[in-house]
């Protein structure tokens, strides 16, 4: 007979294997970004009681992805906690019901768009009475706001921590009826991952009060999140942070494209089309090997030298070691851009070599102008290098980083523009 944990394992290959490319998106603006994270709940995820930095798990989980490779951005309307260097953004909300949550995902997710969502919630309603089924009803309601917005979006579902009250009976049937909601969910086609946070504290050592979690609570939140998030991260065959097409004049192009992991990767063919839907076609002598298996980023580039004038898209054809097959979205380019117009969007792009000795190139771009801060980072936290700082105007800028006076190792670069924050990590090996 399987165990509880076999069965878990099995449905958690078993929805990852359906959602593998869940993370290969191209975004409203047409371009490829960071995988953006939503931590959506109540005060837990808020962070603001129990917590002596008002960042609860978010801080911990952001700085552990960014520390694995991951390329990430935390979502939502809210900003809190005293260090700032994290993507600060999130859907916490102090004291609110799942019913309160629920009347508001779909405008949270209209204003910011997720690929994954982190939701934690339950709390307030199991202290204020609330049965466990009407609560699981409006919890389904909520996972139905989000399918509304974007089936491609993945739910990581928390079994919540229990207490130190009354009501702890009362939240360990909670977390048993949730699962069974996310069960029948799954089993339909929906995108939803257990992670079970009501095991990863111990009662009431990790506690602040009867239901916040002390830092030593919110730490353990935040490697079970990190776990079950980078177990799914890992399943992807490539996490592609970035892919333009820009021409360089009339007849060339010239594309390039930044993974932030790789599993089993034999390499990328480039395909071109006159058509956005149809008509692709692959480029001679356009293969690029790829980087087999990996957790740090990787950079690519191919130049079309037979781009006839016009708008023309391309995709890669990402090829796996067994021979699998993904087809990315397209990018468009268009020789009206020729130069340096402003990007879409802003973005941290991943530097250039990368490892490097002893300096590397860094190049980010800016939707707007913008007031800016581009510092690098040790693994300590500490600022080892401030190489831009004020005001800068719209579109691509790059720069050199000196690393010579530094020992080997993963350093962190961070851009801060406006309420734009991105984090990269680069390697240094003398």
């Amino acid at each position: 007979m399987e165990t509880d944990s076999a069965i878990e394992r099995e449905t958690f290959r078993t929805v990852t294997s359906t959602i593998a490319l869940a993370l290969l998106l191209v975004h409203a603006d047409g371009t490829y970004s960071q995988t953006r994270i939503m931590p959506l709940g109540d005060s837990i995820t808020e962070g603001v009681l129990g917590s002596s930095d008002d960042t609860g798990f978010r801080r911990a989980l952001y700085l552990s992805l960014a520390g694995a490779g991951y390329s990430v951005h935390f979502v939502g309307s809210r900003v809190n906690g005293s260090p700032t260097d994290f993507d600060r953004n999130h859907e916490g909300h102090s004291g609110w019901r799942a019913d309160q949550i629920r009347d508001s995902t779909s405008s949270w997710l209209t204003a910011n768009p997720a690929d994954i969502i982190l939701l934690h919630i339950g709390t307030n309603d199991i202290s204020q009475g609330q049965t466990v089924s009407s609560t699981i009803n409006e919890v389904n309601q909520i996972l139905e706001r989000i399918d509304a917005k974007s089936t491609a979006t993945v739910v990581f579902l928390a079994r919540i921590i229990n207490r130190n009250d009354g009501y702890s009976a009362t939240t360990s049937n909670y977390n048993v009826q949730l699962k069974a909601l996310a069960d029948t969910r799954i089993a339909n086609g929906d995108l939803i991952i257990i992670v079970d946070q009501e095991a990863a504290l111990n009662y009431p050592s990790d506690l602040a009060d009867a239901v916040h979690p002390n830092d030593a609570g919110y730490a353990k939140m935040a490697q079970c999140w990190f776990t079950t998030l980078s177990d799914y991260l890992g399943m992807l065959p490539i996490q592609l942070s970035r892919f333009t097409a820009t021409y360089l004049n009339h007849g060339e192009v010239r594309l390039e494209w930044t993974t932030s992991t790789e599993t089993n990767n034999y390499g990328f063919e480039v395909q071109r089309s006159m058509s956005q839907g149809d008509g692709y076609e692959v480029l001679l002598n356009s293969f690029v090997p790829g980087g087999g298996t990996t957790l740090a980023p990787h950079s690519y580039s191919y130049t079309d030298a037979t781009a006839d004038a016009g708008t023309i898209y391309y995709r890669l054809k990402q090829l796996d070691l067994d021979g699998t097959v993904h087809l990315t979205e397209a990018v468009k380019a268009d020789p009206s851009t020729i130069g340096n117009s402003p990007p879409k969007s802003f973005a941290l792009l991943q530097n250039y070599p990368n490892p490097f000795n002893p300096s590397t190139t860094i190049r980010y771009g800016l939707r707007r102008k913008s007031t800016v801060q581009l510092s690098v980072y040790n693994t300590f936290g500490q600022q080892v290098a401030l190489l831009a700082q004020g005001e800068r105007e719209a579109g691509y800028h790059e720069l050199k980083f000196d690393g010579s006076g530094l020992s080997s190792g993963v350093y962190f670069c961070r851009l801060q523009a406006g309420e734009y924050a991105a984090a990269g990590k680069l390697l240094l090996v003398k």
